[in-house]
């Protein structure tokens, strides 16, 4: 690329279901500082909810009001949910801009804690009449290939599916990196063809399942007793992709651009893990808000780096 910054990939979520309950809060004292905040949950099917997050502030720094917020405000004071008003009357809804980031902090143990968050401001009610209702979980997103490999279970016996991990540039030059699964069906075209430092775009489905299983032992005598267990599937599985970019596309992402990226987001992450250990000290005495202290730079070489 003959770019000198990162562009942002395509990174798109669609989500469509009924809106199973919202913890959102309109905060700001002043009219110029209000802004809303918060998390939806989305219920595709049964057995499978996806948590949505939402923030947007009511003026821009120029002054001007975000076009987001009064959207956001709309869902916050009218739209319904199971949890409030019961299946019948909750809404159904969409999410059309959403898009793939993470949620990380460092634990009390001093280790990074990455998670895989959604976020838009940009839902609507769906008019199941004029637009017909398909509850869906779907994402497309570009990534910088970091890695392919064979999937395997927990005896080490392959699954027949692929492990697509790569690195997804926000706005602002950021890089996340990201963990995908690829189905049976194509997983051998990305296990032959996907490189790293290569450039692609897939797509797929968003797997959020949950099922609480109960099974009965038998007893020698009164009640028999429920064994209760949890299975939960989180994934990113990818049902279709096309071929990598050409080297000299321009959408191709510079594995050097990409090498910068990461270690700058090095550098934030040592910024994080000092602010969060400097918080958990003032906690400890009993006092909050205090700044940071200035943390140095970790050393880092791109040429350790996997491209």
């Amino acid at each position: 690329m003959a770019e000198n910054t990162l562009r942002q990939a395509l990174n798109n979520v669609v989500i469509e279901g009924v809106l199973l309950e919202k913890r959102m809060e309109l905060k700001g004292d002043k009219e110029e500082d209000k802004y809303i905040t918060g998390e939806l949950d989305i219920r595709v099917k049964e057995n499978e909810v996806h948590t949505v997050r939402v923030f947007s502030k009511k003026y821009k720094s120029d002054g001007s009001e975000n076009k987001s917020f009064p959207g956001l405000l709309t869902v916050l004071e009218e739209y319904k949910s199971v949890a409030e008003f019961g299946e019948e009357e909750a809404d159904k809804v969409r999410v059309s801009r959403g898009n793939i980031q993470l949620n990380e902090y460092y634990g009390q143990d001093g280790q990074l804690r990455s998670y895989p968050s959604i976020r838009t401001n940009f839902i609507n009610r769906v008019d199941v009449a004029k637009e017909g209702f398909e509850p869906r979980a779907e994402f497309e997103v570009e990534l910088f290939v970091k890695s392919v490999r064979e999937e395997t279970d927990k005896e080490g016996n392959e699954t027949g599916r692929a492990v697509l991990d790569g690195y997804i540039p926000l706005f602002g030059g950021i890089v996340i990196p990201f963990t995908f699964k690829v189905n049976q069906e194509g997983a051998e075209y990305v296990l032959d063809n996907y490189e790293t430092g290569q450039t692609v775009s897939i797509y797929g489905d968003i797997i959020n399942h949950h099922e609480k299983i109960v099974k009965k032992k038998e007893s020698a005598f009164g009640k028999d007793k429920e064994i209760i267990s949890n299975n939960t599937i989180r994934e990113y599985l990818v049902t279709g992709g096309f071929e990598p970019y050409d080297e000299d596309d321009e959408k191709a992402y510079d594995p050097e651009l990409i090498k910068k990226a990461l270690v700058e987001r090095e550098t934030y992450l040592e910024e994080l893990k000092n602010r969060d250990k400097d918080a958990k000290k003032e906690t400890k005495k009993g006092g909050f808000g205090s700044k940071s202290k200035s943390s140095k730079k970790p050393e880092i070489n791109p040429d350790d780096l996997p491209f």
